[in-house]
């Protein structure tokens, strides 16, 4: 039979497409791939990512098809079914992306094999088909849509047996609902520990305040312990007390569920088949160890037996941490859960975490006035680059803790209030006036000024800050409270 020429423009025209096919082939592969290992917001823009290169992908695929219908020399038949059959392929591709956003759930990677093998069987056919008919390139070009076809429909079944995924997860929700709803307030809390195994954050929420509202949560939760039943992940959830009997119960259960774990043979298993499990003490000991109860030798134990493992994660580092003297009693001295907890050994940040409570207040500042080492926290807390809560909280507080204003703590403050100052807007000649209540009300409610007349009124070396303080107020027109800021600003610049 012989061969019909075919233009070298089409030719041409077709590499180049194909080029830009493979290009967004391999991309969307990578895309589709990754699908459903992010957060929520990742996942949601990923999968968004997704079917825009599917679009633009099918897009080119179908221009190529169209080029080869036009100036291809395959059977009419071939033609008039691909150009049927390319277009529609795309909507199997979107169903395909649409089961991996999730495939960690049945049938996994799969879905995969439609977006990975029809775009380079559609460019074959259209190579084919351009290059001009020869008796084998017949063939082909009628085998190949039926091979397309075939890839495609691959989707029903893929679809099958994701939807009895769906049909067994929703039958175990309803029977999740319905045990739920068996239990009875009050219930201890063994009964409710295990609807806390759910991907559904509010169900677990209200699990976790209905095992927080049980009055005998301390002894059931120690028993539980005794018993092995308990779920270390969740050890600081349930709002217990760190006493030194729930300290030990705790460290030995950890003892306990790290024993069947140990390999006998290094390397033999990988990490993820013990993920979970060291996770969860993880999540325990740090709970512990926050609250001064030293689990040195749980975390060494279960730490040497995570390393046997293949692929080890980010909680194997943090058993090591664990270890670090200055871990031991850290959530008790800066963020314990109960104002109870405070005591005369607590940071300075761990009182203020109370003084915004309008019942706490007064108690909160009497018990952070009374720390000797409060200064020194005061310092600890604005050379922290990491904890904003708490600078803000400080510098709002400063004028009533009876700090004592030594040179770190001024340079320090002074730096804060510098920074603060110079990203406050200023209104330019131009502007419309505002009112100094404006100033306050983006400072914070003026506390940074307040607490720059305290550092400057106690000696610390401020004149730099009253200068940019005296421009800020003068930038905004008077009301209440301005006239007499400026004098006392002028004053602490003339004492000098």
């Amino acid at each position: 039979m012989p061969t019909a020429k075919v233009s070298n423009g089409a030719i041409a025209g077709g590499i180049v497409l194909s080029a830009l096919i493979g290009l967004l082939w391999a991309l969307n592969l990578a895309t589709l791939a990754s699908l459903g290992n992010s957060d929520a917001a990742g996942n949601a823009i990923g999968e968004a990512y997704a079917a825009i290169q599917i679009i633009a992908l099918w897009s080119l695929l179908t221009v190529l098809t169209v080029v080869a219908y036009l100036k291809g020399a395959a059977p009419k038949a071939a033609k008039a079914a691909a150009l049927v059959i390319v277009p529609a392929s795309g909507f199997a591709a979107m169903a395909a992306a649409d089961l991996l956003a999730r495939a960690y759930l049945s049938p996994f990677l799969w879905p995969l094999v439609i977006p990975a093998f029809v775009p380079p069987l559609v460019v074959i056919w259209c190579f084919l088909a351009l290059r001009g008919r020869t008796r084998m390139a017949g063939i082909a070009l009628g085998t190949l849509p039926v091979v397309i076809v075939a890839v495609c429909l691959l989707i029903q079944p893929l679809s099958l047996m994701r939807k009895a995924v769906n049909d067994a997860e929703t039958a175990r929700l309803q029977k999740y609902d319905a045990d739920l709803a068996r239990v009875p307030v009050g219930a201890p809390m063994s009964e409710w520990t295990p609807f806390l195994d759910t991907r559904d954050d509010t169900k677990r929420a209200k699990v976790l305040d209905s095992i927080r509202s049980l009055e005998l949560r301390q002894a059931q939760a120690e028993q539980m312990l005794d018993r092995g039943d308990f779920p270390l992940g969740y050890l600081g959830f349930f709002d217990l007390d760190p006493t030194p009997a729930l300290c030990n119960k705790a460290r030995n259960l950890l003892r306990k569920r790290v024993a069947p774990l140990v390999l006998k043979s290094p390397n033999s298993k990988p990490y993820s088949d013990i993920a979970v499990q060291v996770s969860d003490a993880v999540a325990g000991m740090s709970w512990l160890v926050g609250y001064d109860c030293s689990c040195d030798a749980e975390s060494a134990a279960w730490e040497s037996m995570a390393k046997d493992y293949r692929d080890t994660n980010f909680d194997v580092y943090r058993l090591a941490e664990l270890r670090d003297p200055k871990e031991l009693g850290r959530t008790l001295r800066e963020r314990p859960e109960r104002f109870s907890m405070l005591g005369p050994k607590s940071h300075l940040k761990g009182w203020l975490r109370f003084a915004d409570d309008k019942d706490l207040r007064e108690r909160a500042l009497a018990g952070a006035r009374a720390l000797d080492h409060r200064t020194a926290d005061a310092v600890d807390i604005f050379v922290n680059k990491y904890d904003d809560e708490s600078k803000w909280k400080l510098l709002r507080y400063l004028t009533a803790l009876d700090l004592e204003a030594t040179m770190p703590l001024c340079a320090n403050a002074l730096s804060q209030l510098h920074g603060q100052f110079a990203r406050v807007y200023r209104p330019g000649p131009s502007d419309e006036p505002r009112p100094y209540s404006e100033l306050l009300e983006r400072l914070g409610n003026g506390e940074q000024l307040s607490d720059l007349i305290w550092l400057a009124g106690h000696g610390c070396d401020a004149g730099p800050e009253l200068s940019e303080a005296t421009v800020l107020v003068n930038a905004y027109r008077d009301s209440p409270g301005r006239k007499e800021m400026l004098a006392e600003l002028t004053r602490l610049q003339e004492k000098r």
